[in-house]
């Protein structure tokens, strides 16, 4: 916990158990940062950090920070992503080794020029405009299979030869930009292994950003659902002393576009002249979408700890951060900002709604006696895990239940985790990735509903079976599913676990089997799904298999296209293809 010496030997701390509750109803896509100052600005804690910067890295990644993006866009370091929170954090704790591309020309190249790639289970790039669009991000699943750069540290020797990624002034005016070697953002930590084309620091990404943020797991969550109500509570620390404090709430959205903040503002980079940029590639000008829009707007809420109930909320934000986030300012509300919840829903200052009392931030302080918060546990009970029923989402959605039981004090929320590696305690628990949503997959999954009028908590039932989807699995994959209560006393229940498969993928739709549909003439054909069987199930469980795979990705596609221009190309393919068709045809019928 980063709070500072000379604030805990300010005051006293009030003798009693406490929670601050926190509630707003975010609008879709927002990335949010929670933390905790003092009144006079020194920053305590982080509490709630949303997935695309605490997991997936998307604020310190190979990119240039301008490159357009898309859905699930994997390059370019979003640092305007939160900036007040990330630069605000650095004051308190170490900021964290800054990741480039491998070996690339430029930052600003979207596609490969050397071998620098490996399977990526979250991120994809779609060289399809129509499906790297803006009006394409609501896309619940990623076009095909796509393999990524992960990137590597950059080096003192990068800095001192002046590593540096292209940067627009002004739409046509370009600079270079230099790269320091550090972040204010931590790398991704979904990464478990290196592939054959990885850099060995792969392997080093969780465990350092764990080192300079250790609360980054706890802190961790899933994207909130857009416009409905969500609600989280914190167990104030023993050791934060009574005093005045103030929470803020940084959101961002990207492409949150307006007269001011468009792409017509802020194009896509090296567009705007009439002699493209040699330092952003065809793919980087011409696919994805300017994504710089408003900048990200924070709410501040003043609390006071003194050992009494109370209750604060707050209207409008009270300022935005600069537009690239190089620094941590926070600038006044403005009219270059939106504020109109009619005409401009969920936008600039509206990316917390208003609730039906006008608010947009609540905060509630409750204290306890140590007599009310005795006796049982609430938990989770004959917990199961299941595949997914319907085949054609099989490989990415599981079933999940459990019996909630009830404790001595009412159930405030229930946890769902997942995670790859087997959940034995506490830490694994805190490690393992707050769940999604089936069908809306990049959404957290949530148990409890909320009331917006009375903010009242609705959660399920004791002791009647509950049943639930979970989302963004991978194929082929055993998930260990952990389950917790929380009390309104923040008292957390014992972890419940269990563990499910995904299947393999069944394939509904035509699939990147390039050579094959070339020469069977249909993606459809049967021989097709023995060969897309043989890849799935084989050729992508193993470091070597991936390999082949994405060679073959990179290669296919020009290869089909010369076969199939020409019938006696597709007959001596197919005559190629039969005899490993018929050998796999025969292993799988034994």
């Amino acid at each position: 916990m980063a709070i500072a010496i000379g604030v805990l030997c300010a005051a006293v701390r009030v003798d009693a158990d406490a929670v601050m509750r926190v509630s707003f109803t975010p609008t879709s896509r927002a990335q949010i940062a929670i933390w905790l100052e003092t009144a006079d600005g020194e920053f305590v804690e982080t509490l709630k950090l949303t997935h695309a910067t605490a997991l997936r890295g998307i604020g310190n990644r190979p990119g240039a920070l301008q490159m357009n993006s898309g859905f699930r866009w994997p390059y370019g370091r979003r640092e305007s992503v939160l900036p007040v929170w990330a630069h605000r954090r650095a004051t308190a704790e170490p900021l964290f080794p800054r990741v480039i591309f491998q070996n690339r020309w430029s930052e600003g190249n979207a596609s490969r020029d050397t071998s620098d790639y490996s399977y990526d289970d979250y991120f994809c790039l779609s060289f399809d405009t129509g499906l790297s669009k803006q009006e394409a991000l609501d896309a619940v699943s990623c076009a095909s299979i796509f393999s990524s750069d992960k990137g590597r540290y950059i080096t003192q020797d990068d800095v001192d030869r002046g590593y540096a990624e292209p940067f627009e002034i002004a739409p046509g005016v370009e600079t270079l930009r230099p790269l320091s070697l550090y972040s204010l953002y931590p790398p991704r930590r979904d990464l478990l292994a290196a592939e054959i084309y990885d850099h060995p620091d792969v392997l080093l990404y969780a465990e350092d950003a764990r080192a300079a943020m250790p609360s980054i797991d706890a802190v961790s969550m899933a994207t909130p659902a857009g416009d409905t109500p969500f609600a989280f509570q914190w167990f104030i620390p023993e050791e934060l002393p009574q005093g005045d404090y103030v929470l803020y709430v940084e959101v961002h959205t990207e492409g949150d576009h307006n007269v001011f903040y468009s792409p017509k503002t802020l194009p896509t980079p090296g567009t705007s002249r009439s002699v493209p940029s040699i330092h952003w590639d065809f793919w980087a000008r011409v696919y994805g979408y300017p994504y710089r829009g408003q900048p990200s707007v924070v709410y501040a809420v003043p609390i006071t700890l003194d050992g009494r109930h109370a209750q604060n909320s707050v209207r409008r934000p009270v300022g935005h951060s600069v537009l690239h986030g190089l620094v941590g300012e926070i600038v006044p509300m403005n009219p270059t900002i939106n504020d109109d919840p009619e005409d401009h829903p969920g936008s600039g200052a509206d990316r917390l709604r208003a609730s039906p009392r006008g608010d947009r931030l609540h905060v509630e302080l409750e204290f306890f006696e140590p007599e009310q918060c005795q006796g049982a546990l609430p938990f989770a009970d004959e917990i199961f895990g299941a595949p997914y029923e319907d085949e054609r989402h099989s490989h990415r959605f599981a079933t999940v239940g459990f019996t909630p039981r009830e404790g001595s004090v009412p159930v405030f929320d229930w946890e769902v985790v997942v995670s790859r590696e087997p959940i034995l305690d506490e830490e694994d628990f805190e490690r393992a990735t707050a769940a999604n949503r089936a069908e809306l997959d990049t959404v957290s999954l949530a148990l409890c509903e909320i009331d917006e009028e009375t903010r009242a908590r609705a959660c399920p039932e004791p002791d009647v079976p509950l049943v639930f989807d979970i989302g963004q699995l991978q194929f082929l994959t055993t998930y260990h599913v952990g389950i917790r209560a929380q009390d309104y006393c923040g008292r957390k229940g014992p972890i419940a676990t269990t563990q499910v498969t995904t299947t393999a993928i069944h394939y509904t739709t035509v699939s990147p089997c390039f050579v094959a549909t070339a020469a069977y003439g249909s993606p459809l054909a049967e021989e097709i799904d023995v060969l897309r069987r043989f890849r799935d199930e084989i050729l992508l469980t193993n470091a070597l298999g991936r390999a082949f795979v994405d060679v073959y990705y990179e290669h296919g596609p020009a290869l089909a296209a010369w076969i199939a221009e020409d019938e006696d190309r597709r007959n001596a393919a197919r005559a190629l293809l039969s005899p490993i068709v018929a050998l796999l045809e025969a292993i799988y019928e034994d």
